[in-house]
């Protein structure tokens, strides 16, 4: 974890922060000093960590971890002060944000910034997942527009159009989906 980078927000303690992020295996650690400039950054690269230091500036840094854990695959870690952890911890957790309170515990916010890595690390392998799953069920699809093809034109059984479809992939060395694609080119105007 040695290379990792991070996003942290803060508008004062960014050094000390920074350390204690290099501790936990983040060594390339950028800045932003509100909540305008971290979304800038964030709109610009994506970060597996996000680390927030409450209150921003611009706005509290609740709104801004929210908006991040829903539109990014980014870990967020939000540190508020004590007092404010009953008000904050019910709407960041439920958002999946990791909530932290201050003052921190050097030990606390390293175990935290880990489990937040442990969780980017996660959806990055969650949302890989969902894409070879999005492009099976593609290809599925598209096999099934050239078999229901097969059978209007050339009326085939589901069976022969599927077996057709097989055949002429393992004949011309060609995937499926290729094959499919083929037929349906040939049949949709």
């Amino acid at each position: 974890m040695a290379q990792e980078r991070a996003l942290l927000v803060t508008a004062r303690g960014a050094d000390k922060l920074r350390r204690a992020l290099a501790s936990a295996g983040f060594l390339n650690a950028d800045c932003a000093a509100s909540a305008g400039e971290a979304r800038r950054i964030a709109a610009q690269d994506s970060w597996p960590l996000v680390v927030i230091n409450a209150p921003l500036p611009d706005e509290t840094g609740l709104e801004l971890a929210m908006e991040l854990t829903a539109t990014t695959l980014s870990a967020v870690v939000l540190l508020v002060r004590t007092e404010l952890m009953s008000m904050v911890y019910t709407p960041a957790t439920e958002a999946g944000v990791l909530v932290v309170g201050k003052p921190v515990i050097p030990q606390i916010l390293q175990q935290s910034v880990q489990l937040a890595a442990a969780t980017h690390s996660r959806l990055v392998t969650l949302k890989h997942e969902n894409e070879q799953l999005h492009r099976k069920l593609d290809e599925i699809r598209l096999v099934d527009r050239a078999k229901c093809l097969l059978i209007e034109h050339r009326h085939l059984s589901e069976a022969e159009a599927h077996r057709a479809i097989e055949k002429q992939a393992m004949d011309q060395r060609l995937p499926r989906a290729r094959v499919a694609q083929l037929i349906l080119d040939r049949y949709e105007l």
